[in-house]
């Protein structure tokens, strides 16, 4: 049996029953939260949707939000399109604003707990029903899963001075449709069996960003309880302020030979596609929050410490995933690869911490993959700043976890290193695939996480017994966190919090927990980090 047709507040939706091991899911695809973001609404706040008459059928996803899908563009990373996208691309326009719930309720009222989930992307790409976040295993264990769509890199994001001259602020229309799903969600959520006072926000790579501000400005204050990132923490991300929002505005407008003083008025009447140059280098799209001191009054970290409720915390990432020299990936124009190499980096980054800790003897330099060497001590957290290195270091999510025992102890904060190598076929290696190139890759992680492992899905991953067995623990962790804030529960190994205790897990082929620094080198590490990010501990 299961929940059949649901009333929200503007109208009935009736969903599809999965079969076969999920028999008693529902799954409601392309829910609208808000009215289409076109015409007058380009550029602006969400409203909320037009109500309906009758039954809405959602059995088909609603429109991902416009742009360059990421395999599709020269010089993109294969893997993207191997791993991730199985099928032919779903059609794309700006009425993107929809979500999915996924529930095992059998009725209203069951108070279910609800993760709402953000894809990854960098907020430029990607969209909210992607294979690998498949819900229907979490929504079995008890979960009430919701994926939000939201616009994306222009359409989202763009800042310009006539903006800000009209509403007071520009650019965040993403982070504006975000609120406008979670009023949606806390408004409608108990009618598909979930708990509107237990939702926990959750997203990779691009989607911690949307599921950290969105716990953390002022204008949803108790209204997320928790927050998981997988790749990674935004505690310290630095978001632009509005005249570097606005510069950036102005130089894509001028990249696709608009002008950039164009009435507003104006740019609402453009086709959407005059808008979206596919061709358009990734760094130059608008693809940032903006600390506008409206919305976003200040810093995430400021934020969390002065302006967030009580939240709960899950922040780990990838072994291999962290920039060693503290680049983007298309910025990378060597490696480390001989042992001379591996001492000039590391003395000219370590400094006189080289000599005091011996770090020659912590490192094996005779070793045939130095550059494998590299990237894991980057992941623990021994590399330059920059890039994406404050989020993706679980020495900094150790830390995290101690400053928040301090200021706020009513938060509970979990760190994870997620260290798992996914099977490869052999016919893979050295041409599509290097398991020493790819590590445990970003992104990896997200099949175990929804336990959406499934027999050739993806064709490129021979899943294993022991694929099949973490997957089952990881989903089972965090279900357990969504529902109480403490991912540990029967049959799982103990995963330790964050806090003095400097606790984590790295999961490998099974759950591995940690206790306290791990001798000299996890000595070398707090040090350094601290040194780097002194100003924040």
């Amino acid at each position: 049996m299961s929940i059949g047709t649901v009333e929200t507040r503007y109208g009935k939706v009736q969903g599809v029953e999965l079969e076969g091991k999920y028999s008693g899911i529902t799954l409601f695809k392309g829910i609208p939260y808000a009215a289409p973001p076109v015409g007058e609404l380009r550029f602006a706040a969400p409203v909320p949707p037009v109500s309906w008459e009758g039954v809405r059928i959602c059995d088909h996803y609603g429109d991902a939000p416009i742009q360059v899908f990421a395999d599709t563009k020269a010089g993109s990373v294969l893997w993207t399109m191997r791993e991730f996208h199985l099928e032919e691309y779903p059609p794309m326009s700006e009425d993107c604003l929809y979500l999915n719930i996924c529930t095992g309720a059998k009725e209203p009222g069951e108070k279910r707990p609800v993760y709402m989930w953000y894809h990854g992307g960098g907020l430029v790409n990607g969209y909210s029903f992607e294979p690998q976040f498949d819900p229907s295993e979490m929504a079995a264990r008890g979960i009430v899963v919701v994926q939000v769509g939201t616009r994306l890199n222009a359409f989202g994001c763009l800042a310009l001075p006539q903006l800000r001259e009209e509403q007071g602020t520009s650019g965040n229309y993403g982070l504006m449709d975000q609120l406008m799903a979670l009023r949606w969600i806390r408004e409608n959520i108990e009618a598909f069996g979930g708990d509107p006072e237990n939702i926990t926000a959750g997203g990779e790579s691009g989607g911690c960003t949307k599921a950290t501000v969105l716990a953390a400005i002022p204008a949803s204050k108790n209204g997320v309880r928790r927050v998981i990132n997988q790749s990674g923490n935004m505690w310290l991300r630095r978001l632009i302020s509005p005249a570097q929002a606005e510069e950036k505005g102005r130089a894509y407008l001028c990249y696709l030979g608009i002008d950039p003083d164009t009435p507003v008025s104006e740019l609402r009447k453009l086709d959407a596609m005059r808008l979206f140059d596919p061709e358009m280098p990734r760094e130059l799209l608008p693809n940032d929050m903006v600390q506008d001191g409206v919305l976003i009054p200040d810093s995430i970290y400021r934020m969390i410490e002065d302006c967030m409720g009580t939240v709960d915390f899950l922040n780990g990432s990838n072994c291999g995933e962290a920039d060693v020299f503290g680049k983007q990936w298309w910025e990378y124009d060597h490696v480390i690869d001989t042992p001379d190499k591996f001492r000039f980096f590391y003395r000219g980054l370590l400094g006189r911490l080289y000599d005091k800790y011996d770090f020659e003897s912590l490192v094996d330099l005779n070793g045939e993959k130095l550059w494998v060497e590299a990237r894991r001590l980057a992941s623990l957290g021994l590399s330059a700043a920059g890039a994406s290195n404050s989020s993706r270091n679980l020495t900094l999510n150790l830390l995290f976890g101690r400053y928040m025992a301090k200021r706020r102890p009513d938060c509970k904060v979990y760190s994870y290193l997620w260290s798992h190598r996914p099977p490869y076929r052999e016919e893979d290696v050295g041409t599509y695939y290097d398991p020493d190139k790819m590590m445990s890759f970003h992104g990896s992680d997200l099949w175990f996480v929804f336990d959406s492992l499934r027999p050739g899905r993806p064709p490129v991953r021979p899943w294993r017994e022991e694929d099949y067995r973490l997957a089952d623990q990881v989903c089972q962790y965090w279900c357990n966190f969504i529902r109480t804030g403490d991912p540990n529960g029967d049959g799982l190994s103990c995963w330790p919090p964050s806090g003095e205790n400097l606790g984590y897990v790295e999961f490998v082929d099974e759950a591995q927990g940690h206790n306290g620094i791990d001798g000299k080198l996890g000595e070398l590490l707090m040090e350094f980090n601290e040194a780097v990010f002194r100003d924040y501990l």
